[in-house]
């Protein structure tokens, strides 16, 4: 079955151009990356037995580890998963992100303090 439409459906007034569009699902998608919240492990684990979990890393030496939810929040948003040490962290950011960008991000705003006595 064939549909033909010769009239478009948008209300008058309304830019309804491709790159309108596209600009307004970029903004839903940069509004939906949040920072990292610290969490205890019984919700890391439970995010890692939900579903299969995305590029899961970690280091050589088993102190950090990472992961995503393989379902997308928004765009190509997900859920990210860390453990550093014995703390644990969520945060929303893009999945496109490696591990030791992840582990950064994390250390970037909960291990400012330690930097600074150095």
């Amino acid at each position: 079955m064939f549909l033909n439409l010769t009239e478009s459906a948008v209300l008058p007034g309304i830019n309804a151009s491709a790159e309108a569009e596209r600009a307004y699902w970029m903004s839903r998608e940069k509004a939906a990356v949040c920072g990292p919240d610290e969490i205890d492990v019984h919700r890391f684990h439970d995010a890692l037995g939900r579903m299969y979990p995305l590029n899961w890393a970690s280091s050589g030496t088993g102190e950090c580890e990472t992961f995503m939810s393989a379902e997308m929040y928004c765009g190509n948003v997900t859920e990210i998963f860390t453990r550093i040490g014995i703390r644990y962290f969520r945060m929303r950011d893009y999945s496109n992100l490696n591990h030791a960008q992840i582990v950064e991000r994390v250390k970037e705003v909960f291990y400012q303090d330690n930097d600074s006595q150095k």
